[in-house]
C-alpha cells in the first residue's frame, strides 16, 4: 500500500483552489488500488471545510499564514510524514518543506517562471515588484528541488526542460468537475432586461488587465452599445481596490460595473448562466480555469491575442488586442451583433473540451505518475 501525502495547503483562493476541490469531490468515487491518501490543508480554507463537512478523509491542518505554513513544515513536518508512515508527496501546487527522503512531486502553474524574456510584473514598481520577484525566485527554487514536476502545458514543460535543466517532468491537462449549485448572486439579479453581461473571473490581478474594465465600459457607452462587467474582485480596500473605483468615477461608468466578490464552487453555474462573454486579457498564462469553463457553460470566450491563448484554444476563442481599447470594443460589438459568431465559438469550445480528461481520469493519471516517481526514488 503506498501511502500519499497530497498538499493542498497553498491553495487557499482562486482556480487553485477549486482544483483542489475537483480532486476531493471526485476522488470520493473512484476506485484507486493500493493507494492511501491523506491531505495537507490550510486551516478554514474551502479545502479544509469541505473534508470536514465529508467527515471520511484523513486530513492534517496547516496554517494560513504562508510564513506560519514553511515554519510548521519544517518543524514539524517530519513528524506528520513518520506518524502517518507517508511514502511520497505531492505538492498539487507549491512546495512543503519537509526532508529530502521523503519524495517530493510538485505541480507548477506559475508561467511566467518560464517565459523569462516576458515582463510580467510590468505594472508593479518598487517594493512591490521586487517583492514579486523574491517570491518568484524561491518558486523557481522549490521547482528545481521537487523530485518531480506536473505541468498543464506543454509549452511549459519544454521550457521548463530547456531553460532550468528540469529532467523529471510529465504534463496532465487540466479538467473540470461540476458539483451541485446554488444560486445566489444577488449583485447580478436585477439588471436592466436586454442589458448583456461580460464576465472577468478573477481578483485585483493586473496580470488579467482588471483595471483596463472602466476604460472598456466607457467606450462601449460612447458606442450607445452598453455592456453590464461582472469582476469577482473584493471590496476590500485595497489600493487597487480604490484606484479601480477611482477610475469608475472618472469616467461615468459605476452603474456598469459590478463586484460581485470572490466565486464559490457552489455558485460558478449561476454565475456563468447569467453572464453572456467572458473575458481573458491576460498577458500570460499556464492555463484558466476561465478558459475551459466557458467552453462547458458555452460562453463565447473574448482572450488575449497571445500565443499561449492560441495554443491552446485554437478556434474556440475570439481574439483581441489586450491593451488596445478600441479592438477590445470593436470586437465585443461583434459579438453582440453575430449569434453565427457566438455560435461558432460555443461549438469549437464543445469540441475542445472532449480533448480534456475528465476529472476522474486526471486523478488516474496523477497517481499512476505519483506511483511512477516513487518507483524510482
Amino acid at each position: 500500500m503506498l501511502t500519499i501525502l497530497i498538499n493542498f495547503s497553498t491553495l487557499k483562493s482562486g482556480g487553485g483552489q477549486n482544483v483542489a476541490l475537483n480532486f476531493l469531490y471526485a476522488v470520493r468515487s473512484l476506485p484507486l488500488q493500493d493507494v492511501n491518501c491523506w491531505y495537507l490543508v490550510a486551516k478554514d480554507s474551502e479545502v479544509h471545510r469541505l473534508l470536514k463537512q465529508h467527515g471520511s478523509h484523513q486530513y492534517v491542518v496547516v496554517p494560513r499564514n504562508a510564513l506560519l505554513r514553511i515554519l510548521y513544515e519544517v518543524f514539524w513536518g517530519w513528524r506528520i510524514l513518520k506518524k502517518h508512515r507517508i511514502d511520497i508527496v505531492y505538492s498539487y501546487f507549491g512546495y512543503a518543506w519537509f526532508p529530502k527522503r521523503w519524495p517530493q512531486i510538485s505541480g507548477s502553474a506559475d508561467s511566467n517562471l518560464y517565459f523569462p524574456e516576458i515582463d510580467f510584473w510590468s505594472g508593479y514598481r518598487g517594493v512591490s515588484r521586487l517583492k514579486r520577484w523574491v517570491i518568484d525566485q524561491y518558486r523557481l527554487f522549490c521547482v528545481k528541488r521537487a523530485n518531480a514536476v506536473i505541468f498543464e502545458n506543454a509549452a511549459m514543460e519544454k521550457r521548463g526542460r530547456n531553460i532550468h535543466g528540469l529532467k523529471n517532468t510529465c504534463v496532465i491537462k487540466p479538467s473540470i468537475y461540476i458539483t451541485e449549485q446554488t444560486c445566489d448572486f444577488k449583485a447580478i439579479q436585477n439588471i436592466e432586461p436586454g442589458l448583456k453581461r461580460g464576465l472577468f473571473l478573477c481578483g485585483w490581478q493586473l496580470n488579467k488587465n482588471v483595471m483596463l474594465i472602466p476604460l472598456i465600459a466607457a467606450e462601449m457607452k460612447k458606442r450607445n452599445r452598453p455592456l453590464l462587467f461582472v469582476l469577482t474582485a473584493p471590496r476590500d480596500g485595497s489600493s487597487l481596490y480604490k484606484q479601480f473605483c477611482s477610475l469608475l468615477q472618472q469616467y461615468g461608468v459605476e452603474s456598469l460595473v459590478t463586484l460581485t466578490g470572490p466565486a464559490i464552487k457552489d455558485q460558478l453555474a449561476c454565475l456563468y448562466d447569467r453572464i453572456d462573454y467572458v473575458f481573458l486579457l491576460s498577458q500570460l498564462e499556464s492555463f484558466s480555469n476561465n478558459i475551459i469553463e466557458a467552453w462547458y457553460y458555452q460562453k463565447p470566450l473574448l482572450i488575449a491575442d497571445e500565443i499561449w491563448a492560441h495554443s491552446i484554444c485554437d478556434e474556440a476563442a475570439f481574439y483581441t488586442k489586450r491593451n488596445d481599447i478600441k479592438d477590445i470594443a470593436d470586437k465585443l460589438c461583434l459579438l453582440m451583433d453575430s449569434e453565427d459568431l457566438c455560435s461558432n465559438l460555443v461549438e469549437h469550445g464543445t469540441i475542445m473540451l472532449k480533448q480534456y480528461p475528465s476529472i476522474g481520469e486526471r486523478i488516474v493519471q496523477e497517481i499512476e505518475y505519483v506511483k511512477q516517481v516513487h518507483q524510482r526514488c
